[in-house]
């Protein structure tokens, strides 16, 4: 080996270690770790209960951000699923929802429309439930303030909802 290679070598060789060791110097920076940012949205569980008709029709869960009245037919929500109706009792989780106010409807669909039906004075003819259990009125789906609840843990599981028949 020639004297140019050997120090190319040496001077290879020295920088090498110098990046496995760190070159024995550390920020305090770089020592500490990294701050862990709190979470900003979270899963929503609703237990739903007094279903009838196992077998038919299907579970439409409505969640909503900010609305006049909690309604399935015309009013615009923020998420939906849809689950077949198997058992008297069900759980529905919405995941990763930003922390906030919000409210839930929900309604099993017999004839799978995704739409509330209704007899001909505006009466729903399909069992539906609302969060905090509250009923709308004559004029219509609960008001905001009463069917609202606030999401802002990672894991909210609302008060279950009573699905109940208007019609009987």
């Amino acid at each position: 080996m020639n004297r140019v290679t050997t120090t190319r070598l040496f001077v290879l060789s020295t920088l090498g270690a110098a990046l496995v060791l760190g070159g024995g110097y550390a920020s305090a920076q770089e020592a500490s770790p990294a701050p862990i940012a709190a979470p900003t949205a979270g899963n929503i569980t609703v237990k739903v209960t007094n279903l009838q008709n196992m077998g038919q029709g299907q579970l439409l869960a409505l969640l909503y951000k900010r609305v006049d009245r909690v309604e399935v037919n015309g009013v615009k929500y923020f998420r939906r699923q849809i689950l077949p109706v198997k058992t008297r009792k069900m759980s529905i989780t919405f995941e990763n929802v930003p922390f906030g106010d919000y409210a839930v409807a929900v309604m099993h669909d017999m004839d799978k429309d995704k739409e509330m039906d209704t007899n001909f004075i505006g009466i729903p003819d399909e069992d539906l439930g609302v969060s905090n259990n509250v009923k709308g009125g004559p004029l219509g789906g609960p008001k905001w303030a009463a069917a609202k609840f606030s999401h802002k843990t990672v894991d909210n599981q609302i008060t279950p909802i009573e699905i109940w028949q208007c019609y009987d």
